[in-house]
């Protein structure tokens, strides 16, 4: 088969492997459509991720397929089912796992290997986080399920409801889609961006848009209840914290360089009693919840996937999304 590996940084290679062999409770998928994400972006330019492990990697974790053979163990799901992948397990046990906060879990087991032709899935995935696609829900929209479950726990943590206002800085995919899932929660929202085509997006998807949050702020006058940081830069962690109300919420949602800090007004933090809080993954009941909104198309899947590319140009759509050109690219393994 054909797949791409990292080998490190900025160093992904296309190569010809023999396909992967389940072992028990493991399943193997044909890959019909994988996503590109902005962490996909990171990991390739530094080479490594925490969760990676040893070079050379497989490379890529939005993914829907068919099953074509299964492990010893398997049976919540078969040979021949279409499903999308919930890109990590938690393990359960440990103390985190114990007060339900699974993104914490200390052996969370993930799934790296989308961009393939065929791709292993770890067996506790298969156990908690593998989900048989509807019948005619196109492979690509299927594979969203998991950046969508991130937002969407970020909106409960954030306690959206109708009529909290929302600032959402970053109108990228995961900004997007935070702006969607708080409209759809009953939430007034407005987008921040720099890009026009992104400000178009978030207007369909029913926020106001605009490329400042100094104008957004005025909107919501003394300023938003809640504002979703989804940029991934320690200037736009500090405007979050500028801009929301006396009282308000900021949630980190974007991760920033490693290394870097942010620098907050302690006396606005204090006296004004904000509260800062970072989210970060999924869980299990979230990417459930995901492919429900996208299968029922409360979620409007294809405003996130901004063109289709074959296995072979995969660095092609990593230059445009570094260039801030499209939000997703659906990556065909099978074509040429």
């Amino acid at each position: 088969m054909f797949a791409a590996r990292l080998h490190g940084p900025g160093d992904l290679r296309l190569e010809d492997l023999p396909p992967p062999e389940p072992g028990p409770g493991e399943a193997i998928l044909r890959v019909e459509r994988a996503l590109t994400c902005t962490t996909d972006l990171k990991v390739f330019r530094q080479g490594s991720h925490p969760a990676l492990g040893s070079l050379p990697s497989p490379f890529g974790h939005e993914v829907a397929g068919q099953v074509v053979a299964v492990g010893e163990g398997v049976k919540n799901i078969a040979v021949g089912q279409r499903v999308t992948v919930g890109n990590s397990a938690p393990c359960g046990q440990c103390v985190y796992c114990r007060r339900a906060e699974f993104s914490l879990c200390t052996n969370l087991v993930f799934f790296f290997g989308a961009f393939a032709q065929y791709a292993r899935v770890p067996a506790r995935i298969v156990e908690l986080n593998l989900h048989p696609v509807p019948p005619g829900l196109p492979a690509a929209h299927a594979a969203l399920v998991e950046p969508l479950a991130c937002a969407l726990r970020a909106i409960d943590a954030a306690g959206v409801g109708p009529g909290t206002t929302v600032l959402v800085l970053g109108g990228g995919a995961l900004g997007l889609m935070l702006a969607r899932l708080a409209r759809l929660r009953g939430g007034r929202v407005a987008v921040v961006d720099r890009h026009p085509e992104r400000l178009g997006i978030a207007r369909r998807l029913g926020a106001a848009a605009t490329s400042s949050a100094a104008a957004a702020g005025e909107l919501f006058a003394p300023g938003p209840d809640v504002v979703f940081e989804a940029v991934g830069q320690p200037g736009a962690w500090e405007e979050a914290a500028r801009v929301v109300r006396p009282g308000g919420l900021v949630i980190f949602f974007g991760g920033c360089p490693p290394g870097t800090r942010a620098c907050f007004d302690t006396g606005r933090l204090h006296y004004q009693e904000l509260t800062l809080r970072g989210v970060f993954h999924h869980h299990p009941t979230y990417v459930r919840q995901a492919l429900d909104l996208i299968a029922g198309g409360a979620v409007p899947a294809e405003l996130f996937i901004s063109g289709e590319v074959p296995l072979s140009r995969l660095l092609e759509a990593f230059k445009l999304m570094a260039a801030r050109q499209g939000l997703k690219y659906a990556v065909d393994p099978w074509a040429d």
